[in-house]
């Protein structure tokens, strides 16, 4: 009866020993599992957060040539407003930065040039007064060169379903203007070129690998028409038209 109750004690003992031995080893296994999926996660987290598709860039322009056709809308002037219709050229030494040298032209009366209420107002008023004379320049082409710098690369999910990509840029260059421009006493009207300082900015959007669709602004510095009231001052003479754009653009 003795030696059946030691055995019995034996196998419980046993039991016991191995049932610990078996509970260390799955929390040892545990817990090597569970740093394990902690350090995957970390890496998972630490490779994802840094947004290789926005680093490497889907959309690329790198020593990419490009062509495009664009028109607009430039109102801030008091007399008359435009819709330009013009085209450029474009080279991207680099994603980040290109030349672009653009031209656009005004010169059609009615369908690129329009006066504005008060140049109207005036016309009513009085028979004698003549917009070309009594005005200020009236823009007929203008041509430029611009550096084009384009700091930030991103994307934005449309309906939760597309990514759309797209970059913002800022320019700056230099060109001409042809212009109508009334003498100093208004009596008569002449055409004369004028340089200029460019500045502007805008956002693309990557239609395709090829295809950019262009929202920009630009901003046109230069010396405007004298008038008797500001013929000896430069500074007064300065005007700043602003104009705003929507475009497409073919790389190759």
């Amino acid at each position: 009866m003795m030696d059946v109750l030691r055995f019995r004690i034996s196998t419980v003992i046993a039991l016991l020993l191995a049932a610990t031995v078996m509970t260390a080893d799955a929390t040892s296994a545990w817990a090597q599992n569970e740093g394990s999926i902690d350090g995957e996660l970390s890496e998972f987290w630490a490779v994802d957060r840094k947004l290789p598709v926005v680093k490497d860039k889907l959309f690329t322009r790198e020593g990419r040539f490009g062509v495009g056709l664009f028109t607009g809308m430039m109102s801030s002037e008091p007399f008359l407003y435009y819709i330009p219709v013009g085209g450029r050229l474009s080279y991207h030494f680099r994603d980040q930065y290109g030349i672009e040298i653009s031209g656009q032209f005004t010169d059609v009366e009615g369908v690129f040039t329009h006066d504005t209420e008060l140049t109207e107002f005036f016309k009513r008023r009085s028979p004698s007064f003549d917009s070309a004379r009594h005005t200020e320049d009236r823009f007929l082409w203008r041509a430029n060169a611009v550096f084009v710098w384009s700091p930030f690369y991103g994307k934005f999910a449309v309906l939760q379903r597309k990514l759309s990509h797209f970059d913002l840029n800022l320019a700056a260059g230099l060109g001409a203007v042809g212009v109508e421009r009334p003498s100093v006493d208004r009596d008569s009207v002449s055409s004369t070129l004028a340089p200029e300082l460019v500045l502007g900015g805008g956002i693309h959007f990557f239609m395709t690998q090829a295809i950019t669709l262009r929202l920009e602004g630009r901003a046109y510095v230069y010396q405007g028409a004298k008038t008797p009231v500001n013929k000896d001052s430069f500074f007064s003479q300065i005007n700043v038209p602003t104009e705003f754009q929507l475009g497409v653009n073919y790389l190759f």
